[in-house]
């Protein structure tokens, strides 16, 4: 009985308020739903690019819209451990050949002015719901030593991947600290790969041993 009132109470209330298309889509993402969700083609030519979800896929797209335009972060508790298996797998083989080797974990960072105008960075929710399944604090999160400086334009309204890689240059800054580590960056979506080209880039010429990247999307 008191379920039927609570299931009409709902009804009711999203007659008058509907919820967002974007928030419906994702309040009916359980766990074993997000498993299931398509997985990423690779990346062309970036093996170093690991991606979990096809963005295609519309239940894929509300999360990631849900999560860069509204701060809902309710499916990262899923997905944040989706990932961390994905880097431990990683880590694991380069453990494996080099036993001291250490590991950051690094969200791709957005601009000051950027941060300003929206509050927060999506990236920094995903990297922190990877922690939360590192138990055995493999990962030094150091999102402190890689910094972007430049406020560059929107990449989504660069029509082309040169013109993408143009608008980048040189807007990143890695602290000397990364030198003779592997580097792991977190990103909600890669698309050409042009941002976390770029971030590879710059973290390598500070020295850092390796860099990798793990995104929800591709």
């Amino acid at each position: 009985m008191l379920k039927k009132i609570r299931d009409l109470f709902e009804l009711l209330l999203n007659a008058i308020l509907p919820p967002r298309t974007n928030f419906a889509i994702m309040q009916k993402l359980d766990e074993e739903a997000i498993n299931s969700l398509p997985e990423a083609s690779s990346v062309e030519e970036m093996d170093w690019i690991h991606p979990l979800f096809h963005y295609k896929d519309k239940r894929v797209k509300a999360i990631i819209w849900e999560l860069k335009y509204k701060e809902n972060t309710m499916p990262l508790q899923h997905i944040g451990k989706l990932l961390f298996e994905e880097i431990f797998a990683l880590i694991s083989d380069i453990s494996l050949f080099s036993g001291k080797a250490e590991f950051l974990l690094i969200p791709i960072p957005i601009s000051r002015e950027r941060k300003f105008e929206r509050g927060y960075n999506q990236s920094e929710y995903i990297a922190k719901s990877v922690l939360e399944n590192d138990f055995d604090r493999i990962l030094l999160y150091a999102p402190q030593w890689f910094q972007k400086i430049t406020d560059t334009p929107v990449q989504s309204h660069s029509h082309t991947k040169t013109e993408r890689m143009k608008n980048l240059a040189d807007c990143f800054n890695a602290d000397p600290r990364v030198e003779g580590k592997y580097v792991i960056l977190i990103d909600d979506v890669v698309t050409t790969g042009s941002t976390l080209l770029e971030a590879r880039k710059t973290l390598l010429e500070a020295g850092a041993r390796d860099v990798f990247a793990f995104t929800i999307a591709h």
